[in-house]
């Protein structure tokens, strides 16, 4: 069986050198890692889709299962799972080969097709083609009441960790590679540094390691109003640790987003689309916040971009950003314009990129409302005595990249503080701004009787 190919879809104390670096600094054995993670990426299959239920009173899953050659009697091999949005659209990124798709609605909402339930196969029964590189369309399925798949195929989708890690060696789906809220401390291995940035450079190494994914520090508790936090470039969830220390852990729980730096932002965002979609599902979360440091700023617009175009349904009270390079940086322009192999995420932080436009004020925003879209407050920090004397920032971006106009017109509040690009993470006036607006926040969803 071969290897999961591609992510669908620090923070960086010095980015601004780190493109050039690409081009002047770095050795080529490290040129070589991401020319070969790049090509790892490219064989990707992208399989599309989408399922009506008329008369749903369950959630629409879509299973994708490995198939098997004709001369086998064996049945196909679970591979991964979805679930379709609010319009019935659900994706699979997968490595090249043959697989068989079934939908089903769980009405019971107990992860699992049971002989009760509306199911049926794709295409048929036929398998999908998933060639290298390729972008398959499944035929559209319509599930009514009467539709029943034989008692041989009931299946539980219900993600189980330790059958993922034990899977890493063989996984055909970034399902099977990533954490759906694993509980998992922060002083854990997998979140040091070196691993961090290390996945600028190899990131599909990252992806089949098992790192990606949404953590939490404990089992979630209904009580508790779930943070999810996300880095910025070359970081972990470990690098907010100053923020996630000063939370109110009465009232508040945190969630970590982990991802590979040196993947592009817009299949990082939808990673985390289709991470957060399942857990809203199944742990039943139905709101909570979103705080985002450096690029990971860039990450949660996107990925709040796409959940507000789905419509899904649990409610984001607010998105806390800090330092986050909305107009990106010209060292990623340079280096997407002289090195010999390209990291996808410099393409979308070269200043006046696609991605960048995208984000703000443009035809792919104008169908979205800003009340589909949670307040957004943004702290942004300043210092003149870095090593970029003579520019106006905070020694990796500069304010004219934090502050357009365009994301100053839609903040709620903007806040500025006297602080590296990193450090503003342990200022005691960030953190005490941050600590007001997540009850200002909070109080504003569930206001006192």
């Amino acid at each position: 069986m071969r290897r999961f190919a591609m992510l669908r879809g620090g923070t960086a104390t010095g980015w601004c050198w780190l493109a050039l670096a690409a081009v002047v600094l770095v050795p080529g054995c490290a040129l070589r890692d991401l020319h070969d993670q790049v090509q790892m990426m490219e064989q990707t299959c992208i399989v599309l889709g989408s399922v009506q239920a008329p008369d749903a009173r369950g959630e629409r899953v879509v299973a994708a299962l490995q198939a098997r050659p004709e001369s086998t009697a064996e049945p196909p091999i679970p591979v991964d799972f979805t679930f379709a949005d609010d319009s019935g659209n659900y994706s699979f990124a997968l490595a090249p080969g043959d697989y068989l798709l079934l939908a089903f609605l769980d009405d019971n909402g107990n992860m699992t097709l049971d002989d009760s339930e509306p199911a049926a196969q794709v295409q048929g029964g036929d398998p999908i083609h998933c060639k290298p590189g390729g972008r398959q369309t499944a035929e559209n399925v319509e599930l009514v009441a009467s539709d029943r798949l034989s008692s041989d195929r009931n299946l539980s989708v219900v993600r189980d960790r330790s059958v993922v890690e034990a899977a890493l060696e063989t996984a055909v789906s970034i399902g099977q590679l990533t954490a759906f809220g694993e509980v998992v401390p922060l002083d854990d291995e997998r979140f040091d540094l070196v691993i961090a940035r290390d996945s600028l450079w190899r990131p599909m190494d990252f992806v089949r390691a098992g790192y990606s994914g949404v953590y939490l520090d404990e089992a979630l508790d209904p009580d508790r109003v779930p943070v999810l936090f996300i880095h910025g470039i070359n970081g972990s969830p470990r690098v907010l640790s100053p923020l996630i220390e000063r939370l109110d852990t009465s009232t508040f729980q945190p969630m970590y987003y982990y991802y590979a730096s040196g993947l592009a932002i817009g299949q990082v965002a939808s990673h985390l689309y289709r991470i957060m979609q399942e857990l809203e599902v199944r742990s039943g979360i139905d709101h909570y916040h979103v705080v985002a440091h450096s690029m990971g700023g860039l990450v949660a617009r996107s990925w709040l971009l796409e959940r507000a175009r789905r419509g899904e349904s649990a409610s984001i009270g607010g998105l806390i950003t800090l330092s986050a390079p909305w107009g990106g940086y010209d060292s990623a322009r340079q280096g997407v314009k002289y090195s010999p192999v390209i990291a996808p995420v410099w393409r979308d932080l070269a200043t006046g990129s696609d991605f960048l436009a995208g984000l703000f004020d443009s035809p792919t925003t104008s169908d979205i409302e800003d009340a589909e879209l949670p307040g957004h407050h943004l702290l942004f920090s300043y210092r003149l005595d870095g090593w970029m004397t003579g520019t106006s920032g905070d020694g990796v971006a500069t304010l004219e990249s934090m502050l357009p106009v365009a994301v100053q017109r839609q903040a709620e509040s903007i806040f500025g503080v006297n602080a590296g690009h990193v450090d503003i993470l342990e200022s005691e006036a960030a953190q005490a701004r941050f600590a007001k607006l997540l009850d200002a926040l909070e109080a504003r969803h569930s206001p006192a009787d």
